[in-house]
């Protein structure tokens, strides 16, 4: 009995692995991935104040979490869509300084933008079998995003040198602020975000994953009312994720 109960087990486990080396247009499976997220604003447009604006701006340190589902459609051929919690946003740093009479002023300004989003994307997945081992993903496709809060965190530095004495006077102000979104002048940005994504991911047999995705934002952020000319705010989002899926 028990020689049976082994054998059986073996060839379960057995079939079950050969199983997960197929992708064929039957198979469906569902998983979910979390990981970090690296975003930016991007300002588009060429002129000086896009330029100065994408100089000073540096990548924001978010998360990611998505629920998602394989669809085979063909061999080694995939639709997955997902339900995704995004982080994103952006840094922007910069510095001046002048001088007034005796006295050097130097003026450092932040701020940090945190965004959170829901997204939902849809990616066609073409898979590379690396034989019994598991297979590499190549994905790529759209997604909306939803705005849904977020907040903007400021501060300002002015250090003061009196270039007669060689003293120093400091002081810095800090200002914290909720977002709002929607069209209208008073809000900071859209409610709404479109773009494409673009993946690389290797899944075992066994079902888990490691990968990164590139979330390109096509959607002008800013809102409609104060879209004066044709430059736009979009976003850029660099992730990497890891998961499992069955």
């Amino acid at each position: 009995m028990k020689k049976l109960l082994l054998s059986a087990s073996v060839i379960l486990l057995a079939t079950g692995a050969f199983a997960q080396t197929q992708m064929t247009g039957e198979t469906a499976r569902f998983g979910i991935k979390a990981g970090v997220n690296l975003s930016k604003f991007h300002a588009g447009g060429g002129d000086n104040a896009a330029n100065a604006f994408n100089d000073n701006a540096k990548n924001n340190v978010g998360f990611n979490v998505t629920a998602f589902g394989d669809f085979g459609v063909g061999n080694n051929f995939f639709i997955q869509p997902g339900v995704s919690l995004q982080n994103k946003g952006n840094k922007f740093e910069s510095t001046g300084t002048s001088t007034v009479g005796n006295s050097t002023i130097t003026t450092t300004s932040s701020v940090k933008t945190n965004l959170m989003a829901i997204e939902v994307p849809i990616n066609a997945v073409f898979r590379i079998p690396t034989g019994d081992a598991g297979a590499v993903q190549i994905s790529a496709g759209p997604y909306i995003g939803f705005n849904i809060s977020g907040k903007d965190k400021g501060q300002t530095t002015i250090t003061t040198v009196n270039n007669s004495n060689n003293t120093s006077a400091t002081v810095t102000n800090s200002n914290d602020s909720d977002l709002s979104f929607g069209s209208a002048n008073d809000k900071n940005y859209g409610s709404t975000d479109f773009g494409a994504n673009f993946g690389l991911a290797y899944r075992t047999n066994s079902g888990f994953l490691v990968g990164a995705n590139y979330g390109l934002g096509l959607t002008d952020l800013t809102p409609k009312d104060r879209q004066a000319n044709s430059n736009k705010l979009t976003n850029r989002v660099l992730g990497f994720s890891v998961g499992y899926s069955f």
